[in-house]
């Protein structure tokens, strides 16, 4: 992408105000045409989309929060029919700090690359084959293959959520609100990771998300 003007009135240039503002104009051409290139390419570079992805996954919540709502209203959830909060929130100032680095970092980074790096991209060379076999074209096989990876690895992903109840030792329908979000935010990075093509934007996303919630939890101590 590049402008350009062009003036060929000789006395254009002759004048000093006008000589100021073709250099300007100039400076400012070459400026634009070289930095273009260059934001392209560290945007679509994989530190790039990661930023872009903790940027989004810091506001994740406005677009997952009012679904996972609306499901669990749906399903006839309340915090109170439940008897207790989401046992995350009971935790104390230092077992939070102390898990900061799992929940922000580590846990986000080997999730996607074994959800959307591994299972996902497995379900779709899996299912890929199966739909090609049953009639429809390569190029449909492959777009339901794609939606239909995204859909049962993110299913999957919200309900190994449940298996925190195993570490709190409690009922597992109080991990329900988180299930759900999970599943819900499993969407949202299998798509990101369909659109990109690797995994930066999602890992990206997913530690944005943590961050913010993990913060909110901690900020609670405050």
């Amino acid at each position: 992408m590049s402008f350009a003007l062009s003036n060929n009135n000789s006395s254009y240039t002759r004048n000093p105000l006008c000589e100021g503002f073709h250099s300007f104009r100039v400076a400012a051409e070459t400026t634009f045409n070289d930095t273009v290139p260059k934001v392209q390419d560290f945007v679509t570079s994989p530190i790039g989309k990661g930023m872009i992805g903790f940027g989004l996954g810091l506001g994740m919540h406005l677009a997952y929060g009012p679904i996972t709502e609306r499901i669990l209203t749906a399903l006839g959830y309340t915090v109170s029919e439940s008897g207790a909060a989401d046992p995350f929130m009971s935790m104390g100032l230092p077992s939070k700090i102390i898990l900061m680095p799992l929940i922000c970092i580590i846990g986000p980074v080997l999730e996607e690359l074994q959800f959307r790096g591994g299972l996902q991209g497995y379900i779709k060379e899996a299912l890929e084959s199966f739909y090609t076999d049953r009639g429809l074209s390569e190029s449909n096989a492959n777009m339901a293959a794609r939606v239909s990876s995204v859909f049962f690895s993110s299913v999957i992903f919200g309900l190994v959520h449940f298996t925190n109840a195993i570490v709190f030792w409690c009922n597992p329908v109080l991990f329900l609100p988180q299930v759900i979000a999970a599943t819900v935010m499993g969407v949202i990075f299998g798509l990101a990771k369909e659109l990109t093509g690797d995994l930066a934007m999602p890992i990206g996303m997913h530690i944005g998300n943590n961050t913010l919630a993990w913060a909110n939890m901690v900020s609670r101590h405050v």
